[in-house]
């Protein structure tokens, strides 16, 4: 019985094929290639630098670059926390909460204020200092950021000598498909969040033009932690040619922040949001300028050219006083105690020239990369 079966199901098949035969098939047949997928660009919103970009060389640095564009991130308040939770390495110090600062670091180095870093924008240096007090101080919002990158150990060295690494923020652009070009973003949130970030761009004939508004207060977590912070910033690019950009760019930012003080243990297990003080406040005004040009000379040959200035000041009055101390009135003489004064102010100018190379060793393919920095800066401090 199961021979039977078999030989009927192989005269089935045979029928079956000889009845195919006879039909024509009207479609064409197109083969393709097959393709092989090697790498994923922005696995989790993080990629590498390439071996170069502009007149910089990365081949063989540890880089990163965050697309800000595509991040599950509180970008209105900039939570350092989220939009550096997927790099290695990068130390997080929620200093205030406020998103007026980012306090990072790597290799164990201090995260203050970020000053272990040389941090950018568009290739501009942004540290209040080189090397007295390199804080970052400049605070831009994130919703004007495209990527962020970074890079770590000594290929960052080529940008200054801050041994922390490098952050640069590539900063938007107006829209090349348009004249004109409205950009808006608002949020509200918990704790008196309020965020307004407003931004024109476009495009007319060789001319690329951008610029933006943001507004942001909050009352903060804790009591005596309210924060009211602005920016704008406006720049323009004109492109002579394919080979050719000239970019000019004036960005400032100022902020008050209310400090609420340290806390002992006891205070924070009674209540962690407690303030001991209300007469704390910092604020930084900084106001950025600068002038950029690249050129292409020819297919081997790039060079740049950035020439900037930090003007601004950074003040703080505090009673800075250990936490089991009360700023409060003295029944003496009716009035509070002194408060300590500092006053910064900022006069630092940069001027960078660089070129980049590409040449033949033999049969095997080079690039050489040199370039000038040109520094001075004053820094007055008075307490």
């Amino acid at each position: 019985m199961k021979n039977k079966y078999i030989l009927f199901t192989f005269a089935i098949f045979l029928s079956s094929f000889a009845f195919s035969q006879q039909k024509t098939d009207s479609a064409k047949v197109l083969k393709l290639n097959e393709v092989q997928v090697k790498d994923q660009q922005f696995k989790f919103n993080i990629q590498s630098l390439p071996v170069t970009k502009g007149t910089y060389i990365y081949a063989g640095k540890k880089t990163e670059v965050i697309n800000v564009l595509g991040l599950d991130a509180n970008i209105a308040e900039k939570t350092p926390r989220q939009i550096f939770a997927k790099i290695p390495g990068i130390f997080v110090y929620d200093m205030d909460g406020s998103g007026n600062q980012i306090n990072i670091s790597t290799r164990g180095l201090d995260p203050h204020r970020g000053w272990e870093f040389n941090v950018r924008k568009d290739g501009v240096i942004t540290n209040s200092d080189i090397y007295g007090y390199p804080a970052s101080h400049y605070s831009m919002p994130m919703e004007a950021i495209q990527n962020i990158e970074l890079v770590r150990g000594t290929g960052s060295l080529q940008y200054g000598a801050q041994f922390g690494g490098m952050i640069n923020y590539i900063g938007k652009q107006g829209d090349s498909t348009k004249i004109f070009d409205f950009e808006t973003t608002n949020s509200i949130g918990s704790y008196g969040l309020l965020s307004t970030y407003n931004a024109v761009g476009g495009q007319v004939g060789k001319v690329n033009y951008y610029a933006y508004y943001s507004k942001r207060v909050s009352d903060g977590y804790r009591d005596n932690s309210r924060s009211d912070y602005g920016a704008q910033s406006a720049q323009i690019t004109y492109r002579p040619t394919s080979k050719l950009s000239i970019k000019a760019d004036f960005s400032r930012s100022k902020y008050v922040f209310q400090l609420a003080g340290q806390q002992t243990d006891a205070m924070f297990n009674a209540n962690p949001r407690s303030s001991i003080r209300s007469r704390n406040y910092y604020s930084p005004d900084i106001y950025v300028p600068s002038i950029s040009l690249n050129w292409a000379i020819n297919n081997r040959t790039k060079l740049s050219w950035v020439t900037s200035a930090i003007f601004g000041s950074r003040n703080s009055v505090m009673f800075d006083k250990t936490a089991d101390i009360i700023d409060k009135i003295d029944p003496q003489t009716l009035q509070y105690a002194n408060r300590q004064v500092d006053i910064d102010n900022y006069h630092s100018y940069t001027s960078e020239l660089r070129i980049l190379h590409e040449y033949r060793l033999g049969k095997k393919p080079s690039i050489l990369v040199g370039g000038v920095q040109l520094m001075n800066n004053d820094m007055h401090r008075r307490q």
